[in-house]
């Protein structure tokens, strides 16, 4: 039974059978009954009160059940509406039904019996038709959403046929959405190469798959190609695939921005790899013009000064050197790297001398981060080597912290004392060039790791690497 009150209005010419019908009707089920006796009243009222059925008998003075029936639904109302009449009126039971009744009932036999045939009657009536306004509503809101959005949206039956194409498509490409409704996979807007992809990953779905990343090209009106990023997840009907899903966007913008952001980088990198040279070489040459003023001028007082002029020109090379690690981070594409291999590789780089360097991370523990990570391992490294003064041992492990990953390079040095902590970090701390460790935040930060310095002081130096949920897996060994 449904949980809310039915609202039934009674039409018919008897006031004994009006009055037996609304006490048997309320007595069955949740309805409540308002009785009149004739269509013409019944018009009146439902211009000012809204009932969900209407019971109404044929054969009443002035406006038959039919006429009220054709008139109710001239109007456009829906109102669930039955015919309750006399036996024997078969034509006119085919006429409510042809005209918008919803059911027939005839009249006598057991009064009990039959008004509980009624209410059976009303409530499915009642139910089927807040149904289909319930699916009409969220086909309203569907179209509503669907009109408004900008990204593009796919539906396609099993056979690769599309049954609905968003209208952003007509902003987007230049055509209807009209003419894409054919097999979307032959369609001759769509480049072989991804057709190809689309069918490939349709017949995953197909197969059971719960959802499949797409990125495809579809033609414009001007001869041109839209680039999409999309998802597409199965349709399912009563449990059974119906056919996809797929909501894509337009990146076509993006994508441009990308090769021209990419174009400029590249002629940065042209740029700063040319001024790099040429002031190496200028380096180069005032450093042998100081060695022949030194030679030139042999004064035992001056000797410090030449000194310290040379260093600090082999300083600015290096630090320039530098610049051309920082110029290739994010450069490319962070991708998937072995932390064990990594770090097999950092320490054969290294010269360690008689330090030991005991590797325990896993081989296959991969993390997602920009290939200059490598450089993070050989700073890291160098790093416990140059100022860890009384080290005999770099280890490298893994922990986990709830859902993060901690990679970790500990020592057995004199350690980082805690107020440096933090200005370790910091571009030009320390005794070296001070871009060390600075340079390894920035690598990490790319892919959202994080780097600090945890040990205790005296007892050797920790740095802990927290790498978050997502960028981070454990492969099988290789």
């Amino acid at each position: 039974m449904m949980a809310e009150k039915i609202l039934v209005l009674y039409v018919d010419d008897e006031p004994a059978l009006l009055d037996i019908g609304k006490l048997f009707l309320e007595r069955t089920g949740n309805f409540s009954v308002v009785t009149i006796n004739s269509a013409s009243a019944a018009f009146a009222l439902l211009k000012k009160k809204h009932f969900d059925a209407i019971v109404s008998d044929y054969q009443m003075p002035g406006i038959d059940g039919i006429a009220f029936l054709k008139s109710i639904r001239a109007q456009g109302d829906k109102i669930s509406f039955v015919i309750f009449t006399g036996r024997g009126r078969e034509e006119i039971a085919i006429e409510a039904l042809n005209n918008g009744a919803d059911f027939y009932l005839q009249k006598g036999g057991d009064p009990k019996s039959q008004f509980v045939e009624l209410a059976h009657m009303i409530r499915t009536a009642v139910k089927r038709r807040r149904t289909e306004d319930a699916l009409s509503e969220s086909e309203e809101r569907f179209r509503g959403i669907t009109d408004r959005i900008s990204d593009l949206i796919l539906i396609v039956d099993p056979q690769g046929f599309s049954t609905f194409v968003s209208p952003s498509i007509i902003s987007i490409l230049g055509y209807p959405p009209e003419l894409y409704f054919k097999k979307l996979v032959e369609s001759i807007s769509i480049p072989a190469e991804d057709a190809e992809k689309l069918a490939y990953a349709f017949e995953r779905l197909n197969n059971g798959s719960l959802a499949e990343h797409l990125d495809f090209r579809m033609k414009k009106h001007d001869g041109s190609y839209a680039v999409f990023d999309g998802r597409a997840l199965p349709v399912l009907k009563d449990g059974v695939y119906a056919g996809i899903q797929l909501v894509a966007r337009d990146i076509t913008d993006r994508k441009r921005a990308e090769v021209a952001l990419q174009q400029a980088n590249r002629k940065l990198h042209l740029l700063s790899g040319i001024t790099r040279h040429d002031i190496k070489n200028q380096l180069t040459v005032l450093r042998e013009y100081i060695r022949t003023l030194q030679e030139t001028i042999p004064d035992p007082a001056l000797e410090g000064n030449f000194t310290r002029i040379i260093n600090v020109s082999e300083r600015i090379a290096a630090m320039i050197q530098i610049t051309k690690t920082y110029e290739n981070i994010g450069v490319n594409a962070p991708v998937w790297q072995d932390f064990h291999s990594l770090f097999d590789t950092a320490i054969h780089d290294t010269p360690v001398g008689k330090i030991q360097c005991i590797n325990e991370i896993p081989s296959g523990t991969e993390v997602f981060a920009d290939p200059l990570i490598v450089k993070v391992c050989y700073n890291l490294i160098d790093n416990a080597v140059r100022y860890g003064k009384k080290i005999t041992t770099i280890r490298f492990l893994v922990r986990k912290r709830n859902d993060d990953t901690i990679i970790i390079c500990e020592d057995d040095g004199v350690g980082v004392p805690a107020d440096v902590k933090e200005k370790i970090f910091e571009r030009g701390f320390g005794t070296n060039t001070g871009l060390g460790l600075a340079l390894s935040r920035e690598i990490l930060d790319i892919s959202g790791i994080t780097l600090r310095e945890t040990g205790e002081p005296g007892k050797g130096a920790r740095f802990e690497m927290t790498v978050p949920k997502g960028v981070v897996r454990f492969a099988a060994p290789r």
